[in-house]
């Protein structure tokens, strides 16, 4: 039987446990830096909107240069543990009430494989996307540092660290849009 736990990356710091006694454990978590997460906010804002019915081949602003970058992220992270990282880039055609025109829905996915048991899954997600109070405007900018920049940033960061190791279970680190 398969376990999942999905995990938001703000709810993953709301709910972390008290200090763990365990120094192996400390040792893993050390190298997280408030400068990297603040870093990888900025570069989130800098994109100007990541409304998904923004841009998706402005290489410098939108929905899409954004999800690119975040690639570049996991990509470069992969090569430091050996391509350890299978990244993915899911979409899907949608339309609606909030889409009204026939649009590609794309996340970027980074799966660190499991070394015993594959099956067992945690998912650490992060919602890239943003938009400003109407839900329409693709175009005003709509930097998102709260919405859900830190989250994505906490999904990131946590690829940059746990990448350098290796687990029984397999890590999805999943920017969502």
């Amino acid at each position: 039987m398969r376990k999942l736990l999905a995990v938001s990356g703000l709810a993953l710091v709301a709910a972390a446990p008290p200090p763990s006694n365990d120094a192996g454990l400390r040792a893993i978590v050390a190298p997280v830096s408030a400068a990297q997460l603040k870093a990888t906010v900025t570069k989130l804002v800098s994109f100007g909107t990541r409304h998904t019915l923004s841009s998706q081949t402005d290489p410098k602003r939108g929905i899409g240069a954004a999800l690119e970058w975040t690639r570049g992220e996991f990509q470069r992270y992969s090569a430091s543990c050996g391509n350890c990282l299978t990244i993915v880039d899911p979409s899907e055609t949608f339309t609606g009430r909030r889409i009204p025109t026939p649009t590609r829905v794309r996340d970027m996915v980074a799966i660190q494989r499991g070394t015993e048991r594959p099956n067992d899954v945690v998912i650490i997600t992060g919602h890239i996307d943003s938009r400003v109070s109407n839900e329409m405007n693709a175009t005003s900018d709509a930097p998102g540092a709260n919405d859900d920049g830190s989250g994505t940033a906490a999904v990131i960061e946590a690829a940059r660290i746990l990448s350098k190791h290796k687990f029984p279970g397999t890590i999805v680190y999943a920017a969502l849009s």
